[in-house]
């Protein structure tokens, strides 16, 4: 969505396919309308037009802060309110011809040589054709990183090798199986919500063994939540956790019941086969996922009878989103690659993350990986910046990475594959993309030319898109492009211990010339 937009404001012509009936991934379609932000969200962390995507969510609601009064997230809505933020900012380009959307679409194919892409065949769910896609540019912002494997562009998947990546938190053998957990989120509404009985399903007995209220954290201590109550010690209820309606905040009868989105430890997977390039392994796991989370809302519905399943919210017959939430994909072996050394705080003991020259955008989020094996505590992140140079594949010349499949490691991965961060790695893509194309060079040209990467990094900025972090500048403060160009260049280096700049503060007086008489042979 956001590699569309930006490619569009630049005058390309983009063809943006998706797989499901909805635009907007995690926060529609894959139903966490609980968005996993930063606690700069609402001021300098994230893009311009991230934040134009979050004030249209929040109209819709008569400008309520937090729909659903969360305690995960500072905004949390339900999804087919996040499907009508989008189709809003699309509107005026499909209306022009500048991008053309195709919804239950799926990549099939890609004709690739010598380095490069120059189509991609489709097949249309709707009208069961087929369809080949040319362009000068392809983003692959797949929830798997369909495009790498039929790109023949190099990728990794599933846990790195520390000889490889040289990260402490790394295993000692690569193991491709080892992935995040996936999850099938659904609604449930609190009695009088026009909801319905869950059904049992088949193999409820054979996973109803992670149905439960305690979760237990890497660094081994477990909590226990109340289902509608605060326990000692926890941040707030299960309820509430991710409750993308809380009724008491709108006038009487607009919503007759809260609406709480479910996507907790008890309806977590680990099934490597979602990964899998073979249709009936992939199908296999997604349906062993459904069947968990159908099963944990049985099991909801027995401990809390007062709750229902919404089977209306999510454009499914089941209840369940139209495609899991996937933590984590096929990331591109990149011209950069996104290591732990470079955003965990033990090596960097400022207030941020590494300085990359490169930078494409900013990010913020703990290092949080939903492993399936045993958990470890990992290292507190830094606020990080996204590199350019990992959005590019080392193999194929014109193919960038427009989501979580960008240049990271499993370690990293759990830091940067949230909404406001997969945002701005597509905004950064399709900004780059627009070069590309206008200067008929390939993004990894652009990328090598210094003089080119700075005039992408500048485009960023004019868009409001930050590449440097700081707390008291937004893409709204006056001067914003010029503080992050200064600070980019090394002209006014940033704070060591905070991410302050002082915007306001009075810049130290110009040094005086020297006296004439310090030269006199200068006329």
């Amino acid at each position: 969505m956001a590699a569309a937009l930006a490619g569009a404001r630049a005058g390309l012509r983009v063809c943006l396919t998706e797989v499901t009936a909805w635009l907007g991934g995690q926060m529609t379609s894959q139903g966490v309308s609980a968005l996993d932000e930063n606690r700069y969200i609402e001021t300098s962390g994230a893009t311009r037009s991230y934040q134009e995507l979050r004030r249209r969510i929040r109209a819709a609601y008569d400008s309520i802060q937090n729909p659903g009064k969360c305690w995960v997230s500072a905004l949390c809505f339900e999804p087919k309110v996040g499907v009508a933020a989008i189709q809003e900012m699309l509107a005026p380009f499909q209306t022009s011809g500048a991008i053309r959307v195709m919804l239950r679409t799926v990549a099939l194919d890609a004709n690739a040589g010598k380095g490069r892409m120059d189509s991609l065949l489709v097949y249309s769910f709707a009208t069961r054709q087929f369809t080949r896609l040319a362009g000068s540019v392809f983003i692959d912002a797949t929830e798997l990183g369909d495009l790498l494997p039929l790109a023949g562009a190099g990728f990794h998947a599933g846990a790195d090798a520390r000889s490889d990546t040289g990260e402490p938190e790394a295993e000692d053998a690569a193991d491709p199986a080892a992935l995040q957990s996936f999850t099938y989120p659904f609604v449930l509404a609190s009695g009088d919500g026009n909801g319905a009985a869950p059904t049992k399903p088949p193999n409820y007995d054979r996973n109803s063994g992670q149905y439960h209220f305690v979760v237990t954290y890497p660094d081994g201590h477990s909590l226990l939540y109340g289902m509608f109550q605060r326990l000692p010690n926890t941040p707030g209820s299960f309820w509430a956790y991710r409750r993308v309606i809380a009724a008491d905040q709108f006038p009487a009868g607009r919503f007759p019941a809260d609406l709480a989105m479910i996507n907790w430890p008890g309806n977590d997977v680990c099934d490597p086969g979602y990964l899998s390039r073979d249709p009936l392994t992939a199908a296999r796991a997604m349906q062993h996922g459904k069947q968990v989370s159908l099963g944990f809302a049985w099991w909801l519905y027995h401990e809390a009878p007062q709750v229902e399943l919404r089977t209306d919210l999510l454009g499914t017959a089941d209840g369940l989103s139209q495609y899991p939430y996937i933590r984590e994909a096929r990331r591109m072996a990149a011209l950069v690659t996104v290591r732990e050394q470079d955003v965990a705080a033990p090596w960097q003991p400022g207030a941020r993350g590494r300085a990359f020259d490169d930078t494409a955008g900013i990010g913020l989020y703990p290092i949080d990986i939903h492993g399936c094996s045993t958990r470890k505590p990992l290292p507190a992140s830094k606020p990080y910046q996204i590199p350019l140079g990992a959005l590019i594949s080392r193999d194929t010349a014109n193919l960038l990475a427009g989501g979580k499949n960008v240049g990271t490691t499993h370690v990293t991965n759990g830091a940067y594959r949230l909404h406001p961060t997969e945002w701005a790695i597509g905004e950064a893509a399709g900004m780059l993309a627009a070069r590309s194309v206008r200067r008929h060079r390939a993004p990894a040209e652009i990328y090598r030319d210094h003089a080119e990467l700075r005039a992408v990094q500048r485009e960023l900025l004019q868009a409001g898109h930050p590449l440097v972090w700081f707390d008291d500048v937004t893409p709204e403060t006056p001067g914003f492009a010029e503080i992050e160009w200064c600070t980019l260049e090394g002209w006014m280096p940033p704070d060591a211990d905070s991410l302050h700049f002082r915007p306001h503060k009075p810049a130290s007086p110009l040094p005086k010339p020297p006296s004439p008489e310090m030269h006199p042979r200068n006329p």
